[in-house]
């Protein structure tokens, strides 16, 4: 039998970059193909193993740029682990999770990762996160409706979303993140319920459900100047009674009247300075 052979250099290869589409899509029946168009993260590192031209395992590591308590920190989120069901118990998961530690270790203080599966993660010492959800009631108020519904099908609008996150201001400055728009941009073409809406009088876009109902979720907003959530919920034109915010508020210019604590799936690696307050990391990351 042909020997397994490692490689890190895949990452951003056309060859590479379709072998790791078609592991991620045979593991997690997620089409991460998209992204050919929409653009892929050139800050990727690939760590995997191969049995020919077939990648059989791979651990990716990305780099993220994040606001936490007021300091810019730089760290790596892990993503893409995946290795097919006929090379599972061979120790090749672990293998790849230390050489991408190891990586990561060398150049940042801080790791994180989203899962559903926090038990495989915690021997290599990641830990849990409690994140929060922070909601209000809404006061009727005079709409003042001035926005444009984005599909990422077009390409004026993914150029329109790129430029803004080019020039992004972070949403919080406790807790929040300036990442390439790779995973934002999945996240939206593979959840049909979220709604990308430009405000074009805030230089603002905003990543939102529920418009239609009674209650919406604001998922995250990319703007180079963030503007109220007042502001937001007026150039949507929205006339519900609730409104629930998927991120850390502390620059919307708003008090929330609730506060509920969820396990949005992150964890983290290292220090993480707003582990003791209420904060909430943006999922708009698949």
């Amino acid at each position: 039998m042909e020997p397994l052979e490692f490689r890190s250099d895949y990452a951003n290869s056309r060859k590479g970059l379709s072998e790791l589409t078609r592991l991620i899509d045979d593991v997690f029946e997620v089409d991460v193909s998209p992204l050919d168009r929409l653009g892929h993260d050139p800050s990727i590192v690939a760590f995997g193993w191969w049995f020919g031209d077939e990648l059989v395992a791979n651990v990716s590591l990305y780099e993220r740029r994040l606001w936490l308590m007021g300091e810019q920190v730089r760290g790596f989120g892990v993503q893409s682990v995946a290795v097919r069901p006929e090379w599972r118990g061979k120790g090749l998961f672990r293998d790849l999770m230390e050489r991408a530690l190891g990586f990561a270790d060398a150049r940042a203080d801080l790791v994180i990762l989203g899962t559903g599966t926090p038990d495989l993660y915690t021997p290599f010492g990641f830990r849990q996160i409690t994140e929060t959800t922070f909601s209000a009631g809404l006061a009727p108020k005079q709409a003042r409706s001035g926005y444009r519904v984005l599909t990422l099908a077009e390409d004026r609008d993914v150029a329109l979303l790129k430029d803004l996150f080019a020039r992004r201001s972070p949403t919080s400055l406790v807790a929040s993140a300036c990442d390439h728009p790779a995973l934002f941009m999945l996240k939206a073409v593979t959840s049909p319920e979220i709604e990308l809406i430009h405000l074009s009088e805030l230089d603002a876009i905003v990543a939102v459900e529920g418009r239609q109902g009674s209650s919406m979720t604001l998922l995250d907003l990319v703007a180079p100047s963030i503007p109220s959530l007042d502001a937001i919920v007026s150039a949507l034109g929205y006339a519900g009674e609730r409104i629930d915010v998927h991120l850390t508020p502390d620059r919307l210019s708003w008090t929330p009247e609730q506060e509920t604590r969820i396990d949005n799936g992150h964890m983290v690696r290292g220090v993480f300075a707003p582990e003791a307050h209420s904060f909430m990391l943006s999922g708009m990351q698949i």
